[in-house]
């Protein structure tokens, strides 16, 4: 069981560190991790639902997405998705719309699911090449409201705070970096619509990637150029945070003024100011191998209503939050096509996915259920056995 109460100026940093995901108080006078999960093999990436104390992370040696409750004794670790993953590298939880989000370097596909898994969909499987991190900004425009109404809001959803509340929807962009040939990073909106690079000059490794949703800025590491940058959320008005004296950094988040990173070389999670660098510290050393890192805060997750959140947005499965008017659109899981309605799934049979690395992935139905196949490239003899049937749309996981 963990008290989510850290210093009031400083939050609680959680990161993956391989074998485990841990919490560090990062104003805390003793600054010692406190391990939320042990046992793991390869812990990546790292995210939370903070609203209902869940925390996510990916394990590329499992090639799965697993979770955990955060206040929950004995801390039971449930697995989210355990097939057609290979190397799970980043990861992002979309806590307005309650989906997952995830970038996938040997197959390169980004693709979204619900929080509990089901009504997966791939996103992007074109033009990737080593998709890593990914992080969203579905929060954007988010209003600040007087504090009677925003303790009714948040605790309640108050109806009467709904329409204070109304949000500008023109911004909701998911964000990802990929650091193949062609490095970049590119936004598109969270439902795949108007996808766009928007930085592909002086970058070669980028790593790192969060958005800062007070000053709606986006900061990106680089580990062979060895700085920290960040620029508006189009990419433009680029401007140096860190130069020349990083080793290997990995992953970025903050809080507040202060921008945190992990680094490989070193082993330890760094602090700075996040506009000028200066007051540079170092919060934890001596640690196995960080990896991915967030500020576990719900700052960093504000409530707000959306179409979604009203019936689903009419959509039989996925609601998926997006920058053009409606300012949403439903989708259906992979395989599954929308019927002309543009809100119901149909039912289908199977489909050829793509060809990944040394497998095809099929999908198909089987008992009603939509499940992931891999399949050998040099042998395909369970393909011609597939036994298809026909299942109903709200069968469809």
């Amino acid at each position: 069981m963990f008290s989510l109460c850290p210093s009031a100026a400083s939050p609680f940093l959680l990161f993956a560190n391989r074998r485990d995901v841990r919490l560090v108080d990062a104003g805390g006078t003793k600054l010692e991790s406190t391990v939320v999960v042990s046992g793991l093999e390869d812990a990546a990436a790292v995210d939370f639902q903070y609203s209902q104390g869940i925390v996510f992370w990916t394990d590329v040696s499992e090639e799965a997405i697993k979770q955990t409750y955060i206040n929950q004794t004995g801390n039971v670790v449930q697995n989210v998705i355990i097939s057609g993953l290979v190397s799970p590298d980043g990861l992002a939880c979309d806590w307005i719309g309650k989906k997952l989000y995830w970038t996938d370097s040997e197959t390169n596909r980004i693709e979204v699911a619900n929080l509990n898994g089901t009504s997966r969909k791939v996103l992007f499987w074109q033009d990737l090449d080593q998709p890593r991190a990914i992080a969203l900004d579905p929060a954007h425009g988010w209003l600040q409201l007087p504090g009677c109404c925003l303790y009714l809001l948040l605790l309640f959803k108050h109806h009467c705070c709904r329409k204070i509340a109304k949000t500008d929807y023109s911004l909701r962009y998911m964000y990802w970096t990929d650091w193949g040939e062609t490095p970049r990073i590119e936004r598109a909106g969270m439902d795949s619509s108007m996808r766009k690079i928007i930085v592909d000059s002086d970058i070669y490794w980028p790593n790192g990637l969060t958005i800062d949703l007070d000053e709606q800025k986006l900061y990106w590491a680089d580990a062979k150029l060895s700085f920290i940058h960040r620029a508006n959320l189009d990419g433009s008005f680029r401007q140096k945070v860190v130069e020349g004296s990083l080793t290997h950094p990995f992953a970025l988040t903050l809080s507040g003024d202060t921008l945190y990173w992990t680094d490989w070389q070193t082993r330890s999670i760094h602090a700075c100011n996040k506009r000028t660098g200066e007051k540079r510290r170092e919060i934890l050393s001596a640690l196995y191998s960080p990896m991915d890192i967030q500020v576990l805060s719900p700052d960093r997750q504000p409530y707000f209503h959306t179409p979604c959140e009203d019936n689903n947005g009419g959509c039989s499965h996925l609601c998926l939050l997006s920058p053009r008017d409606p300012f949403y659109s439903c989708a259906c899981p992979t395989g599954v096509q929308l019927e002309d309605d543009g809100r119901t799934c149909k039912a289908g049979k199977f489909i050829v996915l793509q060809i990944c690395g040394a497998k095809s992935v099929f999908l198909c139905w089987r008992e009603n259920v939509l499940h992931f196949l891999e399949v050998p490239i040099s042998s395909n003899k369970g393909v011609k056995n597939l036994e298809s049937k026909s299942a109903a749309p709200d069968h469809v996981s």
